[in-house]
């Protein structure tokens, strides 16, 4: 495996591309990459060349395969084709099959849960081969300059926040690792990382309120869940404040922050301040019954998860209190 290795990272730079100090070896996280001298720094850089647009994937005979119309030369599908059948598709596509077969054998309540109010579906569909390709793709793709490509390479590197994807001119990855490469993947929430990559995290600093509709005496409130660093950092507005609307008398907001691990006092502060904004007197008590509704959520889950297959149980109830974990970092209130 370290000559194939070898041989696929010279055919890389061959191409454009840079991939500095880093090698392939399994570690606490399953495989991933390394520094090969962690007294150095590593660095990778994907060119455009070897960035293919989603649209041009195709699989055929369960082999991932590069549209015969995409603007890619010969050399470089060669490359790519070859690659995923040695060290992504050929050989990873088995955690997203696995999921989505136990999500499929989970209990009826269970998967009731799952579908609303947590918005899996996509982890629902069942091992079919396009959920299993889809599900793959989901979690190893960028989105760059509105398109979405795959990206070789760096999309073996495990989650953590050790280091961020750098974007120019391509997609490029650097730092120094005395360990483990690690990449922080999207800014969001332990729910919305498992919704996308089908694990549970503990790195998340935030969390974000379930999708909701409140009938409340001062009038109708509906709650969204627009997640990631384009809904949290929009420019011209202060982070973690949602969109809202006000419309016969019905506020709306895009989303609803309930905790932060480094600011327990901003949660509040931004729901009321929202709710003076819109005239409300009752932003106390709603914002109680907001964290509570989402807390016995999340306990409904971990109880349901008690019936599934142990691994898969394991799992959500990690999720479950990873997600509560944050939403507990909440405390007082402070004006913003």
């Amino acid at each position: 495996m370290a000559d194939l290795w070898d041989d696929m990272l010279d055919e890389f730079r061959a191409l454009g591309g840079t991939a500095d100090n880093i090698c392939l070896k399994e570690g606490p996280f399953g495989r991933g990459l390394f520094p090969r001298d962690p007294s150095k720094p590593i660095r990778i850089h994907i060119p455009e060349n070897l960035l293919v647009d989603l649209k041009h994937v195709r699989f055929a005979d369960n082999e991932f395969r590069v549209a015969p119309d995409a603007p890619v030369g010969p050399r470089e599908k060669a490359f790519l084709e070859n690659y995923e059948r040695d060290f992504s598709w050929g050989a990873g596509h088995q955690y997203e099959e696995g999921l989505l077969q136990m999500m499929s054998e989970a209990p009826p309540e269970l998967r009731a849960l799952l579908e609303a109010p947590f918005g899996l579906n996509p982890w629902l569909a069942g091992p079919t081969p396009g959920a299993i390709q889809d599900r793959f793709l989901t979690a190893r793709v960028i989105h760059r300059e509105g398109v979405t490509v795959v990206m070789p390479i760096i999309e073996l590197a495990n989650y953590g926040n050790l280091a961020e994807y750098g974007g120019e001119n391509g997609v490029k990855l650097s730092g120094q690792f005395s360990g483990e490469i690690l990449v922080h993947y999207e800014f969001s929430d332990p729910l919305e990382i498992f919704r996308h990559w089908g694990f549970a995290s503990d790195s998340e600093s935030f969390a974000l309120s379930l999708p909701m509709a409140l009938e409340r005496k001062s009038g109708p409130l509906f709650i969204g869940r627009e997640v990631g660093s384009s809904a949290i950092f929009k420019p011209g507005r202060k982070p973690y404040f949602p969109d809202l609307s006000i419309e016969s008398g019905k506020i709306t907001l895009s989303y609803l922050m309930l905790g932060h691990k480094k600011y327990p006092r901003l949660a509040r502060g931004i729901f009321y301040r929202i709710m003076r904004q819109a005239g409300r007197s009752d932003a106390e008590e709603t914002f109680d019954l907001i964290q509570h509704i989402n807390r016995m959520q999340f306990y409904n889950l971990a109880a349901a998860s008690e019936a599934a297959a142990p691994a898969l149980g394991r799992l959500l109830r990690s999720v479950a209190r990873y997600q509560l974990e944050a939403m507990s970092h909440s405390i007082g209130t402070r004006e913003v």
